[in-house]
């Protein structure tokens, strides 16, 4: 048994339907460039971060995060908490580059580790 459906093609129906078509075509063909994202993109990232390390304690303020993130030294600051922004920042460069990966292996979490954890042992005093 066939299927038939109970409604016939009427010019007007053809005509919407080859309107909605074209108008899909035209969405789909558009470029869309949105310069802002990229700015979007930083802040949320900075914010990412500074709302990350200091859940776990690192007493950095935005501006401060913000200002590592672009290169600038901190005067007085913990260098610990300045290396665990640092390679927060670093561990997320490495997770965008490679959010294109099909699999993830066990070198890429060994990597990311050694991204998060590089100069932790020279942020703390040996006496402690």
């Amino acid at each position: 048994m066939s299927y038939e459906p109970q409604f016939t093609i009427s010019h007007r129906l053809l005509a919407r339907v080859e309107a909605v078509s074209a108008l899909r075509e035209r969405i789909q063909a558009a470029a869309v460039e949105l310069s802002w994202i990229p700015a979007l993109q930083k802040d949320t990232r900075t914010r990412n971060v500074h709302a990350s390390t200091a859940l776990e304690g690192n007493l950095l303020r935005l501006e401060q995060v913000r200002a590592l993130e672009e290169g600038r030294e901190l005067a007085a600051s913990d260098p610990r908490s300045q290396r665990e922004v640092l390679n927060y920042f670093a561990g997320l460069r490495y997770v965008e580059k490679s959010a294109d990966k099909k699999t993830l292996r066990h070198e890429d979490v060994l990597k990311l580790h050694r991204l998060l954890a590089a100069g932790a042992g020279r942020c703390f005093r040996a006496d402690v």
